[in-house]
């Protein structure tokens, strides 16, 4: 039997889940989306994908239902886990993409998404409620705490640690051995060669220009 789920959020971020749960379910006939959660009042009882759309009152409660949140803004996707989805009993789960290879020395905490295209080396540690997205680079021995977000076409170097509620842009490089504190936000792009201190944002713009181009 199918594993009923939920995806928080009807959005650009969610519709994204909504894809991958169907590239899992080409493999293992696994998941039964029976629908998305928003509080766009536009969105509310209409259909999208071909599944129904939920306010957070009016939400399926039966039991064994799993949710997983389609935000990927940390803060508020801590917020909808933690008074939206734990507070209700939904089960937690991870969903991985089928393209990505697990390592046997991988650890994985719980209510993880990881898309398409990841490549994850040896002895990584990803805690809870990350959210990875496709074409990273997850060098060795990597942590990454609780409710970090990881945008497309980052690169992280082995031993590096990404702190507790920290947003890592699109194309990042990071050097190995950094530390990332948490609460910090990495503008796209950046390439980081040290480490970053707590409640730090770190931003590499605008671009130098060295020459122009005739």
């Amino acid at each position: 039997m199918k594993k009923e789920i939920l995806i928080f959020s009807a959005g650009g971020s969610g519709r994204e889940i909504f894809q991958l749960i169907s590239s899992i379910n080409k493999l293992k006939n696994e998941w039964k989306i029976i629908g998305y959660v928003d509080d766009d009042s536009k969105k509310i009882g209409k259909k999208i994908d071909g599944i129904k759309v939920y306010s957070n009152k009016n939400k399926p409660t039966k039991k064994n239902i799993f949710a997983v949140c389609g935000i990927m803004d940390h803060i508020n996707r801590k917020n909808i886990f933690e008074n939206e989805i734990m507070k209700v009993g939904y089960q937690i789960t991870n969903l991985i993409h089928p393209s990505v290879e697990i390592p046997k020395c991988f650890k994985i905490g719980k209510g993880n998404i990881i898309f398409g295209n990841v490549h994850i080396s040896f002895d990584v540690d990803i805690k809870n409620f990350n959210f990875i997205c496709n074409f990273s680079d997850l060098g060795h021995n990597l942590i990454s705490n609780n409710y970090v977000t990881i945008l497309p076409s980052v690169v992280i170097g082995g031993n590096c640690e990404i702190g507790t509620q920290t947003i890592i842009g699109s194309g990042v490089k990071i050097h190995q051995g950094i530390n990332i504190g948490e609460n910090c936000k990495i503008g796209m792009g950046s390439i980081i060669t040290d480490s970053v201190k707590k409640n730090t944002s770190v931003i590499d713009h605008p671009r130098k220009v060295i020459s122009e181009n005739r």
